[in-house]
């Protein structure tokens, strides 16, 4: 098992994880400060109210990133880096050998919100040269921020569909920088890839599925191929799928 403790944190963890990770627990437990719910519940309700919106049809994908970009940008940190055990959080995350452990986390509600909300929220972590396989999406928007270690991170924009594989065309390869946001919808980057370069990395995860509620997609990953790809003429690649098997043994660990 990996743990992260305050040090390896180094006061650079955005306060949105702090509000949400592992917060039935860390509540439960009196690990998080009272401050929290005042932040708590300002940005939970904006998240439910462009989420809502969105599957309503009444606000765009891109809208929805839009959004959660603006409101991961002015959060603040300072007040919850003094509240939470960062040693005890981070041993609820179990780190396979070849892919990312993950945490669904279950946001405490502010009065007048759904007891249902119409998002997810999740927190990731994965050892060094381990990997979120390069996956796509249909039918569902979604953030991944750095909060902890280094994270170099790979997109990809779905420029048409094969029976057995994909094209698609690379927008990014490079490092994400700490508190970075990672959005992936069905109109921009919804092909995409991280791997873990520090001894232990982490992300926190917003995710919204059955954006269309009419769509046979639920928004749900399959795995692709980007490294055995074929490159075409313009740029692009002709990738084809992979089973979960495939991609936890080409991906999942190097």
């Amino acid at each position: 098992m990996v743990t992260i403790s305050r040090r390896n944190f180094s006061g650079q963890m955005l306060s949105s994880l702090l509000t949400l990770t592992l917060v039935d627990t860390l509540s439960q437990e009196k690990l998080l400060g009272k401050s929290i719910d005042r932040i708590a519940n300002q940005w939970l309700a904006e998240v439910e109210e462009i989420s809502r919106a969105m599957k309503n049809g009444q606000a765009k994908q891109t809208e929805w990133s839009l959004k959660i970009g603006e409101i991961f940008t002015r959060v603040e940190l300072s007040d919850f880096l003094r509240s939470i055990d960062f040693d005890r959080a981070s041993k609820k995350i179990r780190f396979p050998d070849d892919s990312e452990g993950v945490v669904s986390v279950n946001p405490a509600r502010p009065r007048g919100l759904p007891k249902e909300l119409e998002f997810s929220t999740y927190v990731y972590g994965l050892k060094k040269g381990r990997a979120i396989a390069p996956h796509c999406h249909r039918n569902m928007t979604s953030m991944h921020m750095l909060i902890g270690g280094e994270l170099h991170a790979w997109h990809f924009d779905r420029l048409a569909d094969e029976p057995k594989h994909l094209i698609i065309k690379p927008t990014l390869d490079r490092a994400l920088a700490m508190g970075e946001t990672s959005l992936t919808s069905d109109d921009k980057d919804n092909v995409h890839w991280f791997k873990a370069t520090s001894d232990a990395a982490f992300t926190f995860n917003l995710a919204v599925f059955d954006v269309d509620r009419s769509s046979q997609y639920s928004g749900r990953q399959f795995y692709l191929d980007p490294s055995g790809g074929e490159k075409l003429s313009d740029g692009s690649l002709r990738v084809r799928h992979l089973t979960n098997e495939e991609a936890h043994r080409l991906y999942g660990k190097s």
